[in-house]
């Protein structure tokens, strides 16, 4: 088990990694656009457009990332107040609820994906397949970590209190 867990550990910061590189490829882009446009009144053709696709692509890969590190949004209130049996079956059913939605995700975009993805991006010309595939990649590491989870709830016996305790 304790392979697997470096394993997932390993391509958790992998993808936090590729977040990181979107965020300051973001970062580096937004500002030589401001100072292009406001300094010499002049403008990268496809700036923007970069910038909203890399935008898509951290989202997607940020929403795995996060859930990969059990960081996602969640109000724990209630669930700190059950036993650790209870909180199992709450945290199994979460996990199973966040699976279910991308899994939804992915059945609705492939079928989308083929019918616009062939068109072309309006300014970088990029087949619209290229930006879009990200939803299906992202909603499928989303699954994996929910199923992971699962297993480390029920086999590992983490019920995501170890994990707070040592915060």
């Amino acid at each position: 088990m304790n392979k697997i867990r470096r394993a997932v550990k390993v391509a958790t910061d992998t993808l936090e990694w590729l977040v990181t590189l979107c965020f300051f490829v973001i970062l580096a882009v937004t500002i030589i656009l401001v100072i292009l446009r406001y300094g010499f009144n002049e403008a990268i053709i496809g700036g923007n457009e970069l910038v909203e696709y890399l935008f898509i692509y951290t989202t997607a890969i940020g929403a795995a990332a996060a859930l990969g590190r059990r960081e996602h949004i969640k109000i724990t209130w209630f669930i700190d107040k059950l036993a650790p049996v209870h909180r199992k079956v709450v945290d199994t059913v979460g996990f199973l609820l966040i699976a279910l939605i991308n899994a939804v995700m992915i059945y609705y975009s492939v079928p989308w994906i083929r019918t616009v993805g062939g068109f072309e991006s309006p300014v970088l010309r990029l087949p619209n397949r290229l930006i879009q595939i990200i939803i299906p990649i992202g909603c499928g590491l989303v699954i994996f970590y929910c199923l992971y989870h699962i297993i480390i709830v029920f086999v590992g016996g983490d019920t995501g209190l170890e994990r707070e305790a040592a915060e």
